[in-house]
């Protein structure tokens, strides 16, 4: 799609939600920043009573330790997604059902003593559901589960840093294999939410 085209359906959509509806929310995972130190930042804004939509990203390009060493390892990745949730009592209150649009590109390896990495690019929907509790008037405090499904293409390496690739039973080279995966994800979270 042009973005031209995406833009005006945007502002098409933007301009028939009442202003006056809008309660606008930037959220960050604390347990992504656990995760490596993933940088990682949530906004949202309510559409009605029950509906809020929602774009995030996550952020983390950080390798630790020594491929002399054999203590390598990463968990690499830069992340966006859109989705939307449902709240059946009212936004940002209660329980949350939800649903996304995910893209990630991915260099993972050297994670709980294994060599093997895995570098590659992955899309795809998820879901989840959680419980946003209100600390005061701005501030809400989340918890939540989810999952994600999609296709990702891949290459896997030897070792985080060593470039040399697998290979299948029969020779060739684990590149640019493809798989379908369900995974649990970023909506496995402890949030901290600011609602202006």
């Amino acid at each position: 799609m042009k973005p031209r085209i995406l833009l005006a359906a945007l502002l098409l959509l933007s301009a028939g939600i009442p202003a006056r509806a809008q309660r606008v929310s930037i959220a960050t995972n604390l347990l992504d920043w656990i995760n490596l130190g993933t940088v990682n930042a949530q906004a949202g804004v309510s559409v009605s009573r029950h509906l809020t939509l929602h774009a995030g990203v996550r952020y983390n390009n950080w390798y630790f330790g020594s491929p002399d060493k054999g203590n390598a390892f990463q968990n690499r990745a830069r992340t966006v997604q859109a989705g939307v949730r449902y709240w059946p009592w009212n936004v940002y209150s209660s329980w949350w059902f939800g649903g996304r649009l995910q893209w990630e590109e991915y260099n993972r390896g050297g994670l709980f003593g294994k060599p093997r990495t895995e570098e590659g690019l992955s899309s795809g929907a998820g879901a989840g559901a959680g419980y946003s509790r209100m600390l005061s008037s701005h501030w809400n405090i989340d918890v939540g589960l989810g999952f994600w499904f999609g296709k990702a293409r891949y290459t896997q390496y030897r070792c985080p840093r060593c470039g040399r690739t697998l290979t299948f039973p029969d020779g060739t080279p684990v590149r640019q294999a493809e798989k379908w995966f369900v995974l649990p994800s970023d909506d496995v979270r402890i949030g901290l939410t600011y609602i202006f």
